[in-house]
């Protein structure tokens, strides 16, 4: 069983010079050759997912005025809520990224999803945004629990993180960009989700997809061969072989057919909270 990091190693973790919460990717730049855009162009063709983003929340609840976004990084998620007179408020523990969302105009607090910023615990909101943040926290049902509470009668919560059932993911595991040890902490499946809402009082309402494509390029399939030559150097790479063209071709046919839990690298759910009994667990359960 892998040993959870200290607080002081996990803090390390994050102190790089390209990490996506501050606007920057660590991805090589690489344009693709000819065999790589065949790939593309096939598993494209197949690509069903949706990229979530604010237009698609809004949709499925047009009269959110107040939005909190949770890990909220740099802020160019939250940054898509702007106009419409909503209220929009971001929690992160990084003290960069919070200095580049305020750059967007953002107001956004010091904490995270476990430990809330007192300027939001006594609140609720329309909208409560968890995006690749879960996986993060070192206790998912105490982050889920606060969430719960921050979430008003007719509050949409909408969580995203790593699919682990994906055949992506279980294929290349070890040298998955998905796996980010030890900055992740936890990994999640479609089925573990919903135990984990049954258990916090939230009640999922939907489901989505995405993650697909992405997979079958050269600068994808380049940064998950430098991860597969540091764990080599290391003695950690086991028996995961290096990305290639043929087992990106195998993994496509693989997966091409897949029904979504098992296709798409992403996985996230829409949620509102179920009403509690005297004790405060969810009623009903």
């Amino acid at each position: 069983m892998r040993q959870m990091p200290t607080d002081e190693e996990l803090l390390a973790s994050y102190d790089l010079p390209e990490y996506y919460t501050h606007g920057k990717s660590h991805f090589p730049l690489l344009a693709p050759g000819i065999a790589d855009r065949v790939l593309i162009k096939l598993a494209y063709l197949r690509d069903q997912g949706q990229l979530m983003n604010a237009q698609r929340l809004l949709a499925r609840h047009p009269d959110a005025t107040s939005i909190l976004d949770i890990g909220c990084g740099c802020g160019d998620f939250l940054a898509g809520f702007s106009g419409g007179e909503r209220t929009l408020v971001g929690v992160d523990p990084d003290p960069l990224a919070r200095q580049e969302a305020a750059l967007k105009g953002l107001q956004v607090l010091a904490g995270t999803a476990e430990d809330l910023p007192a300027d939001v615990q006594n609140r609720q909101f329309d909208m409560v945004i968890l995006s690749h943040v879960l996986e993060h926290c070192r206790d998912p049902k105490a982050a889920l629990r606060n969430v719960r509470s921050l979430l008003g009668p007719s509050g949409l919560f909408y969580c995203e993180v790593p699919n682990c059932g994906s055949i992506y993911f279980q294929t290349h595991a070890a040298i998955s960009e998905m796996l980010d040890v030890p900055r992740h902490l936890h990994f999640f499946t479609k089925d573990s989700l919903a135990r984990l809402c049954a258990q916090t009082g939230l009640d999922v309402i939907g489901w989505n997809y995405h993650g697909y494509t992405r997979h079958f390029g050269g600068n994808w399939r380049a940064w998950e061969n430098q991860i597969h030559d540091m764990l080599t150097e290391r003695g950690a790479a086991g028996r995961r072989p290096r990305r290639t063209w043929s087992n990106s071709l195998r993994l496509l046919a693989q997966s091409t057919f897949a029904p979504p839990e098992r296709k798409y690298d992403c996985i996230g759910f829409f949620a509102r909270a179920v009403p509690l009994d005297a004790e405060g667990a969810p009623a009903g359960r």
